[in-house]
């Protein structure tokens, strides 16, 4: 008998189903703290739209290197809900326990970088 999975990416906020690039994850920093949620494409736009006032007043910063290692990681950059999908499909099926949600460890996404 086989065993088929199936992983389904669902918008954080509102928790809809995302199909295959019809969304992403939106990286941001706010009060020292930074963060990530994946999102359909509405609600990207929705986001865009409730901070355009605030990053039109507000000074560019450039990138700050995180990490006490100083080396860049091998790890993807924090990409598309597809390729999300791609990395979670990979690490359920090498024994890596991961969730349909959220955010993917590091150690999964460098064992997948190094895998492909």
């Amino acid at each position: 008998m086989a065993q088929k999975v199936t992983v389904q990416l669902v918008d954080d906020l509102d928790d809809s189903p995302i199909a295959a690039g019809d969304g992403r994850t939106v990286e941001f920093a706010f009060d020292g703290s930074s963060y990530e949620i994946d999102l359909s494409n509405d609600n990207v736009d929705k986001f865009r739209d409730a901070i355009s006032d605030y990053i039109a007043a507000a000074r560019k910063t450039t990138g700050r290197r995180t990490g006490s290692s100083g080396k860049p990681s091998s790890a993807p950059k924090r990409g598309n809900s597809e390729e999300l999908g791609k990395i979670r499909e990979w690490a359920k099926e090498n024994g890596y326990e991961v969730s349909s949600r959220g955010r993917i460890s590091t150690q999964v996404q460098e064992a997948y970088a190094a895998a492909h």
